[in-house]
């Protein structure tokens, strides 16, 4: 029995280490992420891309609120070395992450942004819900 207990422990620490590696300081922690999250995310942040989280604009338009008739600050992407901006996630091409050019800032009326991925938390600075667990 004892054992067993101690194969299961072992075991379920091995996955715990190999899927959920520690979030390293230049990126936002306070989430779980697997390895080639991170490493995406430390390939974007070397390459100057920082997410800006929506915001609400009053206490109606919280986060989960569907209201449409609530206003929010739009999220984006922007690269700090390009002064590059982007409304998706940038994209690799040849080795290199690339924008959409159609990043905006302003407000928008609609409901709730859906909460963000991890690329987007690992690599904003504040604000936000944490993303969901897939």
């Amino acid at each position: 029995m004892k054992r067993r207990t101690f194969v299961v422990l072992l075991v379920a620490f091995f996955i715990l280490t190999v899927f959920s590696q520690e979030i390293p300081s230049e990126l936002r922690g306070g989430i779980q992420a697997d390895n080639a999250t991170i490493q995406k995310a430390l390939e974007m942040k070397k390459q100057g891309w920082t997410y800006v989280m929506p915001k609400p604009k009053s206490p109606q338009a919280a986060w989960g609120n569907r209201d449409g008739r609530t206003t929010w600050w739009v999220g984006y992407w922007t690269n700090d070395k390009t002064s590059e901006t982007s409304s998706a996630e940038p994209v690799l091409t040849n080795s290199k992450y690339v924008g959409d050019g159609r990043g905006s800032l302003g407000w928008r009326r609609g409901g709730s942004p859906l909460p963000p991925t991890k690329i987007e938390w690992l690599l904003s600075k504040s604000d936000g819900i944490k993303p969901r667990e897939d």
